[in-house]
């Protein structure tokens, strides 16, 4: 496993070139670049060649390696994520500090791509701001690698003992078989859920596998130098603007993740056969390289807090350049003041238990600024749920002040969601809740998925103050729509529950159901066939349906917006033609048993959609309205309810179709506030 030094530099440069690639595609071009799977075979690429240079590890020279390992990660990370701490406390969102919170916590144990992959990320999503813990998603993929592959060697070299003292034979086996396991995994899970995908340890295995396959071969594979210079100009090329044809972050990490992998190592082989790419090996790249750990931890807070500040996802040449180079300093800082006395401490690498103690203590400080961060969050939550509080209750709002505030809005949720009353999105089984007057006769469903039951809140309060039941069967993600192929039901339980759902309405036989009439946004505003299916198939119980329009879907969440733009708060709105037909798409359709509701005025004039208005943020995040907009709107659906009774009154006077009627009259929004002072 011996290896030039020549190539030893054309590895750091490719670790310079990679690092810079991964922030110029992040910060103009805003795509994944690839640069990350090349430090994964890198990564790899050295793990196995460390562990096996004088033959097959011994099960205690990985604790030496997990303690040089430790000292070489733990002091730049901990700098940069109590930094980050720190800087999100100044200057981010304080709408985004609950999630970002729990963030800082996962980057700190080194499991950030789990925490992004069970939230379902979407890698670099345009025009929403960006956690600033999120680049730290590769390093715990490496440092969970770290841990594991030096395991597996030892597991295969103990194994196989036939093939003398070298025993390299089943670590080659062990490293061909997680490859073709991983990738095939990889190909099925992108396919099935890529945000979960990209993030996944396991779909990511077969790129370290490749990298350790790599220093058994590397030496292996001659050419001259004339191929050599050929394959590691085209790899780099390749390497370098592959992802400007591609939008990688939504391919990634299946097939097309071979194409940096294949290149890294291209490059590799080609630097072996002694390319001299100057490109690569000169002075400065290589010297730079041996910064690329801690500019790539660097690069992006800097970037986050820049979006924060400008209230702008783009970012012009001269804000991006002056990123580059205060990551560039900060790393060279960090790296040389930091990180280097510790990795390269004689007394800390002649004991092992040191450097483990060393490390937990440098961890400490990522910690310690987590816990004053999560301390103050919890101060400015109950100090916020206690305005919200008084605000229900009537108090005049304070100046500036919007309700509910963005630190709690994402957790301004129906009260079904914290009693048990709405059911999980796996879960086929119903289940049913009773609020207002439960031994009233008159009674009122609440039927559907969130959208149905973001408007528990209004029509509890109608039911308290008219003194009807209201019985709730909500599920999350589930629409109430018996078309099992739509593509909007996502969960393989929904056509079952719905079907249940329809049964058991049969059954109460309500006044009548209330639910949603439509989906999509602008012109693709529709009423979907499966909804269609469930108001026959309950006509055919004899039951009548309230289908309310459904609210505009904004595409960004809207407590950021607000949070960013608190100046400018119409920066937040969009055209209403985006967000809604022209012409309700409910007009098209005459249903006995219906009776068609439109209250989008509360959300928009004639041209913009507003998600802020008379102090009330009416959305906790894209496009789920807030449970205090929901309790304030309880006049207007108030009114709905008793539009709609009237309706179904005057055709069953009439004894035949009376038709449809496409919603009652316009009330301006201003009347949501009214129902404070009730």
């Amino acid at each position: 496993m011996a290896q030039k030094q020549s190539y030893l530099y054309e590895i750091q440069g490719l670790r310079a070139v990679a690092a810079l690639m991964v922030s110029v595609y992040h910060i103009w071009i805003q795509k994944v670049s690839g640069g990350v799977d090349v430090f994964f075979v890198v990564a790899a690429f050295f793990i196995v060649g460390s562990l096996l240079k004088g033959g097959p590890p011994r099960f205690g020279a990985l604790f030496d390696y997990y303690g040089k390992t430790l000292r070489r990660v733990v002091p730049s990370a901990s700098l940069v994520i109590m930094t980050t701490i720190i800087l999100s406390l100044f200057f981010m969102p304080d709408s985004m500090w609950r999630n970002q919170i729990k963030h800082a916590l996962a980057s700190t144990v080194f499991m950030e791509n789990w925490a992004l992959a069970l939230t379902a990320t979407d890698y670099l999503q345009k025009g929403a701001p960006p956690s600033p813990f999120q680049q730290l998603w590769a390093l715990a993929v490496q440092v969970q690698f770290y841990f594991l592959f030096p395991l597996l060697l030892w597991a295969a070299s103990l194994i196989d003992r036939r093939h003398g003292p070298d025993r390299r034979v089943a670590c080659v086996t062990m490293l061909v078989v997680v490859t073709v396991v991983s990738l095939g995994y990889s190909i099925y899970i992108t396919a099935r859920n890529q945000p979960w995908a990209y993030f996944d340890t396991f779909a990511r295995a077969w790129e370290f596998a490749i990298g350790g396959l790599l220093a058994f071969v590397v030496t292996r594979v001659t050419m001259s130098r004339v191929a050599a210079k050929v394959l590691g100009w085209v790899s780099l090329i390749v390497l370098l603007t592959f992802a400007l044809f591609l939008d990688v972050s939504k391919l990634f990490p299946g097939v097309v993740a071979l194409v940096p992998v294949l290149a890294a190592c291209g490059i590799i082989i080609a630097a072996r056969n002694r390319c001299d790419m100057k490109l690569l090996n000169n002075r400065f790249v290589v010297w730079f390289g041996d910064l690329s750990f801690s500019f790539y931890l660097w690069h992006w807070p800097l970037l986050a807090v820049y979006r924060y500040v400008s209230g702008s996802f783009d970012v012009g040449l001269v804000p991006g350049m002056m990123i580059i180079l205060g990551a560039g300093l900060l790393a060279f800082l960090t790296t040389w003041s930091f990180e280097n006395p510790v990795r390269r401490s004689v007394w800390l690498s002649r004991r092992n238990l040191y450097s483990y103690g060393a490390c937990a203590m440098l961890l400490l400080l990522p910690i310690a600024a987590l816990s004053a961060w999560h301390h103050d969050y919890q101060e400015r939550r109950a100090v916020a749920n206690s305005s919200l509080d008084e605000f229900l209750q009537g108090q005049a709002p304070d100046a500036g002040q919007i309700y509910p505030p963005t630190l709690i809005a994402s957790m301004d949720l129906p009260l079904s969601s914290s009693d048990g009353c709405h059911q999980t999105p796996e879960n086929a089984a119903i289940v049913q809740c009773s609020y207002g007057d439960r031994d009233a006769d008159k009674t009122v469903v609440l039927a559907g998925g969130s959208h149905a039951q973001q408007w528990l809140a209004a029509l509890k309060r109608v039911a308290e103050q008219e003194g009807f039941r209201l019985v709730t069967l909500t599920k999350g993600g589930c629409m109430l729509s018996l078309d099992a192929d739509a593509d909007y039901m996502v969960y393989p339980s929904c056509h079952a529950w719905n079907r249940k759902v329809v049964e058991r309405i049969k059954e109460i036989q309500p006044d009548f159901v209330f639910t949603n009439a439509t989906r999509g946004q602008g012109s693709d505003e529709k009423v979907p066939s499966g909804y269609l299916s469930s108001w026959q198939a309950l006509a055919v119980g004899g039951v009548k349906v309230l289908a309310l329009r459904d609210n505009p879907w904004f595409g960004f969440d809207v407590p950021e917006c607000a949070d960013l733009h608190a100046d400018s708060p119409e920066r937040c709105a969009k055209p209403r033609d985006e967000l809604l037909s022209k012409r309700s798409p409910t007009k098209a359709y005459h249903l006995d048993n219906v009776y068609f509701a439109d209250i989008s005025d509360m959300f928009c004039d004639e041209t913009l959609c507003r998600p802020l208005q008379d102090h009330v943020l009416l959305y906790r995040d894209d496009h789920h309205i807030t449970n205090t907009f929901s309790a304030l709107a309880a006049p207007r659906i108030r009114q709905t309810l008793d539009a709609a009774e009237a309706a179904f009154r005057s055709r069953a006077a009439q004894g035949s179709v009376v038709g449809y009627r496409s919603g009652d009259a316009a009330i301006p929004s201003a009347v949501i506030m009214k129902e404070r002072d009730t």
